[in-house]
This record gives C-alpha cells, sequence and structure tokens, in this order.
C-alpha cells in the first residue's frame, strides 16, 4: 500500500481547487456589480420619493401659485405655503431651474419679493440635471411633471384642499341662488 500523492494526483487536486477558486472570484465581483447597481437604483428611488414628497407638502399646503415664468422647458412657480425646510412661518416658496448648472432649486423667503442684498433667503438644490420642469393648472388641480438625467421621470398630480374648500361653498351658494332665484 503507497502511504503518499502521486505527483499527477496532486496536479489534479491542485488544477480542480484553481478551477473552484476562479469561479468564487467571478461570483463576488458579479455580485459587488450587482450590488452597486442596486445601490444605485435605490438611491435613485429614494431621491424620486423625497422631491414627490416636498413637491406634494408645497403644493397641498399652498395659499397661492403664481407662476413668474412658463418657459419651453422650465416654468418658474412662486407659492406661499404652511411647508418650510427653514422654520418660516407661511413661506414663498420659489421653484426654478437655473440653466448655469441645470439644478432645480428651492427657495424659501419670509416676503414675496425675495431680498438678496439683506440674505432673507434660504435654497436647497432639489434636483440636478433637469431638463424639463413644468407646472400645468386645469381646474385647480397642479400637474408637476419633471425630467432629469439620472433620475425616473416624475408626473404628480394635486387636488389642494383649499380648492376642495372652495368648490364646496361655490356649490352651496349655487345652489341656494337657484332656489331663491325660481
Amino acid at each position: 500500500m503507497k502511504k503518499a500523492f502521486t505527483l499527477v494526483e496532486l496536479m489534479i487536486s491542485i488544477i480542480l481547487l484553481s478551477i473552484i477558486v476562479t469561479f468564487l472570484y467571478q461570483s463576488v465581483a458579479q455580485l459587488q456589480t450587482s450590488n452597486l447597481q442596486f445601490m444605485r437604483k435605490t438611491d435613485g428611488l429614494q431621491k424620486r420619493e423625497q422631491v414627490l414628497k416636498l413637491l406634494y407638502n408645497d403644493f397641498i399646503n399652498a395659499r397661492t401659485v403664481q407662476w413668474y415664468d412658463k418657459g419651453r422647458d422650465h416654468d418658474i412657480i412662486l407659492i406661499q405655503t404652511n411647508n418650510s425646510f427653514h422654520n418660516m412661518s407661511q413661506p414663498y416658496v420659489l421653484y426654478k431651474v437655473y440653466k448655469e448648472d441645470s439644478v432645480l432649486k428651492r427657495i424659501e423667503s419670509p416676503a414675496e419679493k425675495i431680498d438678496f442684498l439683506n440674505n432673507i433667503f434660504k435654497f436647497n438644490d432639489i434636483i440636478e440635471n433637469v431638463k424639463l420642469f413644468k407646472v400645468y393648472e386645469q381646474k385647480g388641480h397642479y400637474l408637476i411633471y419633471i425630467k432629469a438625467k439620472d433620475l425616473e421621470d416624475i408626473y404628480l398630480d394635486i387636488l389642494p384642499p383649499s380648492f376642495l374648500s372652495t368648490a364646496k361653498i361655490t356649490g352651496t351658494n349655487d345652489n341656494n341662488s337657484t332656489k331663491s332665484g325660481g
């Protein structure tokens, strides 16, 4: 009986071990790649959800909505809202895409006119690489559409409660005037 491995047996075991290790390294590399893609996707979804939440809270709590400029690709919107990042009471919020860096900025100020000289405003970068930022209004609904490079398109349809309460009051007055007029 032999007590040692032959050279051929030793070479075969080394080759089998190297094949197994190669497959393990490839699977680990593939797992790292898929994890990186997964992280990018989840970061994009989290960013999208944050933007949706911010826009929803700004518009649902809006007291007034004004268009400063309706550009071809970018609107400039001024909202007076109860939603504040910087602890301001009923701030005026301006949404604007700056052409220099294509960033949608949210500028919050306690006054309707943003005072650049006295720095009575705060701003936040909301989305980078914005290609399209449009806000449409129809029958009290606000439809917001944002298209950005690294973000899934954002569509948001909002019916503010202020419109609902106005519609109820108007509807009640119309019914009373019809009854008294007939």
